[in-house]
């Protein structure tokens, strides 16, 4: 057997396509397997690449998940900016909000982080956008009260984040069936628009 055909040929990447093929890769573990999935061997050998270059582009597992979850938050921040900008009703921003929240993996990534306390880097400074401030003065050019736009934005974050991480178990607690609890963003809405 030749050694070389055992091995597979080297695919040479920009930083910048090696990063976004990394963080595919990890979103798509995220989701299938959970934070489990996020480890640096196990995302670098489903993306085909070393374990050193993954630690190269991102240092360590922290770091990587770190990496996701401000690509994923800044995915959900601009599609909820984007239905913001187009005047979509209030509970379709929310539907596809809590949705985004709770497929993937997504909130129990930023609840990962969240004890960890490594939350402070969720959207630093040099985050093109700052999109929650874009959201709030959005909110804010509707309602003309900038205090009850963060508000409302910290509720909505709340809960949605709220539910990704432990909705199932609380709607039991509760008593709420599987139909109550899809409905759950638009009652959110119609309560939010009401107030």
């Amino acid at each position: 057997m030749d050694v070389n055909s055992s091995r597979k040929k080297r695919i040479r990447r920009t930083p910048e396509a090696a990063k976004a093929l990394i963080l595919k890769v990890a979103a798509d573990r995220l989701s299938e397997l959970g934070l489990d999935g996020l480890n640096i061997s196990g995302v670098a050998r489903a993306a085909g690449m070393s374990h050193a270059t993954v630690i190269h582009h991102f240092g360590s597992t922290g770091a990587m998940r770190k990496a996701l979850l401000r690509d994923m938050t800044h995915e959900l921040l601009s599609d909820v900016m984007a239905a913001l900008d187009h005047h979509d009703a209030p509970a379709i921003i929310l539907d596809r909000l809590f949705k985004m929240l709770s497929q993937g993996g997504h909130g129990r990534l930023l609840a990962w982080l969240a004890l960890e306390r490594q939350t402070g880097t969720l959207l630093e400074p040099e985050d093109p956008g700052n999109l929650f401030t874009n959201i709030v003065d959005a909110i804010t050019l509707e309602s003309g009260d900038r205090s009850h736009a963060r508000h409302l934005v910290l509720l909505v974050a709340a809960a949605a984040v709220g539910l990704s991480i432990g909705g199932d178990s609380i709607a039991e607690l509760v008593g709420i069936d599987d139909d109550e609890m899809q409905s759950f963003p638009a009652w959110l809405a119609d309560h939010i628009q009401s107030t």
